[in-house]
């Protein structure tokens, strides 16, 4: 870490405060108000920022929450004289430290030193994650050339990927085959198997082929995803519909895996649709998928029944679920 933005209005404070960046062997640049900073920000990189709270204008929590969704990769000190106004109720920025005035050189060399800790993993995170993205980009590469290569072999393309799920994801390939069950049941009940047909079963099998794609760092780590390795494990829907959209007999399917991880209520993922905007195979596909990850034996968790399973649905209807999805799947449910 090299550069350090100060943003206080009181003129004094920045610059005692700039003689101690400068003393501990660091640049410093200074800024008297939020927008100032933010102005500067434009232009320059800085890893660190200390932000005073109290300031004319946006205040420092403002600009803590703006930094870190414009700069995530900056770390921020906040410095204020009443501790009591970050404990407000109010979102809250992500800060590495607190610097309660009057603090002296010192203690605020022990912030600085957290700020340098933090935008070290900082970057650490940012390049295996950037390691973890080309990989994955490498191995759907590899996959759509093995499709290839199979079929110019004369093997089925369905078939083709069944053999790659079945060596890289073996316990996804039963989980895709049930999946497909209970979507072909709840598309006749919901009166659509005609109009859907072999799609949603060609999409239902297929959901989760993108995490076939995904690094065996992520797969197979036996500890929670960091929030950034979660972010990429969500590729895994684009990623898949990029396998599919690759073959000549399941491109079709393709949308519909790419919007089976999107929430009725608009709160899901890649485009974060809402409604009717998702495809109805989509949604029946979200509901069955839901439905047999819970009554299944994971790694990290036990099977829940089935009873219990369709009420945390029905809890989540309509913020992540269709409710006419849920009431055909307890309907069905029901009658066996």
């Amino acid at each position: 870490m090299t550069s350090v933005l100060i943003v206080d209005d009181e003129p004094a404070v920045r610059d005692i405060m700039a003689r101690w960046v400068k003393s501990l062997g660091l640049r410093s640049h200074t800024a008297a108000s939020a927008d100032e900073a933010l102005a500067t920000l434009r232009t320059q990189h800085y890893d660190l920022a200390v932000i005073d709270v109290m300031m004319p204008g946006h205040d420092g929590l403002w600009l803590a929450n703006e930094m870190h969704r414009k700069h995530p990769n900056t770390a921020v000190v906040i410095a204020t004289a009443s501790k009591e106004l970050v404990d407000a109720e109010r979102p809250q920025p992500d800060f590495v430290d607190l610097l309660v005035k009057p603090f002296q050189r010192d203690r605020f060399a022990l912030a600085v030193d957290r700020g340098r800790q933090w935008r070290k993993q900082a970057i650490e995170e940012l390049r295996w994650h950037a390691q973890l993205s080309l990989e994955t980009q490498d191995l759907a590469a590899g996959i759509c050339g093995e499709v290839r290569t199979y079929a110019a072999e004369g093997l089925d393309e369905r078939d083709a990927l069944r053999v790659i799920m079945s060596a890289r994801i073996p316990d996804v390939v039963a989980h895709g085959e049930r999946v497909a069950r209970y979507v072909q049941s709840l598309a006749r009940e919901l009166g659509v198997h005609a109009s859907l047909g072999p799609l949603i079963e060609d999409a239902a099998l297929f959901h989760d082929i993108g995490k076939a794609a995904m690094p065996d760092a992520l797969l197979t780590k036996p500890s929670p995803l960091t929030p950034g390795e979660v972010a990429l494990m969500r590729r895994h829907v684009d990623v898949g519909a990029q396998i599919l959209e690759a073959t000549g007999s399941l491109a079709a399917a393709a949308p519909i895996v790419l919007a089976t991880h999107e929430w009725f209520g608009g709160g899901g993922y890649p485009r974060k649709l809402s409604g009717d905007e998702i495809p109805l195979a989509s949604r029946v596909i979200a509901v069955a998928d839901a439905y047999d990850a819970m009554t299944q034996t994971r790694a990290y968790r036990k099977r829940i029944d089935s009873s219990d399973a369709i009420t945390e649905l029905l809890r989540c209807c309509p913020v992540q679920f269709d409710p006419g999805i849920v009431a055909a799947l307890f309907a069905l449910l029901s009658r066996h």
